[in-house]
Parts: C-alpha cells; sequence; structure tokens
C-alpha cells in the first residue's frame, strides 16, 4: 500500500469550456497511445476534467465518458463497453468511480489501470437510498440549480473554490438531462458493493482523495486500501470533494506518474 500527503499547491483552472460529446472515436493519431476513459460524477460533464485532460496530452488518447445516453431502461455499462477498444484505462470521479468497478466487474480482462477519484467501492446502504430518493424529489420539485445549490457545500472545502466553480458546476447540473439525472440517482442508490472487484483486479491501482472530503472520506478511502493494498493512495491536505477542480494541477501530476507506473 502507498500513501502519499501531497502539500504543494498547484493552480487551478476555471473548467469553463463547453460541455464535450462522448468522445468514444479516437483521431488516427492516437491510436499509437494507451486508451484512458474519464466519467464524470452525478450531475456533472467533461468539463470537471478539462485540466487533467490537457496534461495527459501526447500520454494517452483521452476520451471523455458522458452521461447523455445513460437511461432508467438501457445497459449503460454494456453500451460503454462496446464502443471501446480492447484494452483502456479508466479515471472515475465520484460516481464515475463506482462505474469505473462495475466496467472492471464486466470486463475485467479489457481494463489496464484504474484511477479512483474522491470515490468508494462500498455497495448502496440505506441511508444512500434514502438520499438518492431525497436528492430527486428535490429534482422534480424545484430543478436541478436546487440540486446543485444544495449540494455544492459539501463539494468543497474552502468557500473561495465553492465561489469560484459556482456557476460550473451549476451549469453542469442544468445541463443533465431529466432521463439521466434519474438514472445517475437510482444507480447511486442500488450500485453493488465493488470492494471484490477492486480486490481481484491486477492492474496499477491509483486512489486520489481530498483530506477534506465529507463525502467519499477518508475512511473510505482507507476501506479501499484494505481491499487492495497494492493500490496507491493520494491524499490532498485542504481540498474537499470536487478534487479536479479544486486541485487541478496536483490531480493532473498524480494521473501522469499512474500512467507510467508498473
Amino acid at each position: 500500500m502507498g500513501r502519499e500527503h501531497t502539500a504543494f499547491d498547484g493552480d487551478i483552472d476555471r473548467a469553463g469550456a463547453s460541455p464535450a460529446d462522448d468522445e468514444m472515436r479516437a483521431p488516427a493519431h492516437a491510436s499509437r497511445l494507451p486508451t484512458v476513459i474519464m466519467i464524470p460524477g452525478t450531475l456533472c460533464d467533461a468539463r470537471m476534467f478539462v485540466r487533467q485532460k490537457r496534461a495527459l496530452r501526447g500520454l494517452a488518447d483521452v476520451r471523455m465518458i458522458g452521461y447523455d445516453k445513460l437511461r432508467p431502461t438501457c445497459d449503460w455499462a454494456d453500451m460503454v463497453l462496446a464502443q471501446l477498444p480492447a484494452r483502456f484505462s479508466i479515471v472515475g470521479f465520484s460516481l464515475g468511480g463506482l462505474w469505473a468497478l462495475e466496467l472492471i466487474r464486466r470486463a475485467p480482462h479489457r481494463v489496464e489501470r484504474l484511477a479512483m477519484v474522491a470515490s468508494n467501492a462500498l455497495g448502496a446502504s440505506v441511508v444512500g437510498r434514502r438520499k438518492s430518493a431525497w436528492l430527486w424529489k428535490m429534482w422534480r420539485a424545484l430543478g436541478p440549480g436546487a440540486v446543485a445549490r444544495h449540494v455544492k457545500p459539501d463539494y468543497f472545502h474552502h468557500t473561495r473554490q465553492r465561489l469560484r466553480h459556482a456557476s460550473l458546476v451549476h451549469d453542469m447540473a442544468m445541463r443533465t438531462g431529466r432521463a439521466a439525472a434519474v438514472s445517475e440517482f437510482r444507480w447511486a442508490a442500488s450500485r453493488p458493493d465493488g470492494s471484490a472487484t477492486l480486490a481481484a483486479f491486477q492492474g496499477p491501482v491509483l486512489l486520489v482523495s481530498g483530506a477534506m472530503d465529507r463525502l467519499c472520506t477518508p475512511a473510505m478511502q482507507m476501506a479501499m486500501v484494505r481491499a487492495q493494498p497494492r493500490a496507491h493512495w493520494v491524499e490532498l491536505p485542504r481540498v474537499g470533494h470536487f478534487v479536479p477542480l479544486e486541485a487541478g494541477a496536483r490531480l493532473a501530476d498524480a494521473l501522469r506518474h499512474w500512467l507510467v507506473r508498473s
């Protein structure tokens, strides 16, 4: 098990670009590079990873996986797997980490590396199901903006960072379609436990988390390390849940090292 506390302060980008469509088809020049897919969190899109994608330019063929085709009636995981190359690596943020474990559970031989960012491997709980149901009720009654405003205080450790990224968090929520949103909430409330999948995974595993994360806590990271002792854990001081925005440079640096770690 590797655990690392990083103390340097990287600059933080304002990821304000337009949301990307699913980038499932690689450009011809990227065919020689390893494929890395990035899966965002609940009510988020590709803009979460603007800085990290730029940092991996030339090192990987990075493809953003969006939730716009996620529906309660479709098998989203199999649909994604059908559009990916034979071998690929995964960076999953929050809910994206839960989906990453599901992709590995279904196709363990195809995944080369796994990076879990501010995520966990726990199965759905009674408390989690109640929270998901309550958030969906709020969505239906008050809209996605109300949900974003409610959860935003838990996303960032520093008020300054919360204010800096408030418009992006709000816009990502507003651009999440109704069918995709309900599917995200339902998946979070019904997901299987991923500990056994994580334990059996043979490739390099990176865990990156904020020491002040109130949603995916240090205790949850320790549970993943116990399940997979070979995992390299980078815990970022003075950082909350939205690691890709609040600590963009530090996450990018960790991902660069993860790509070359054997």
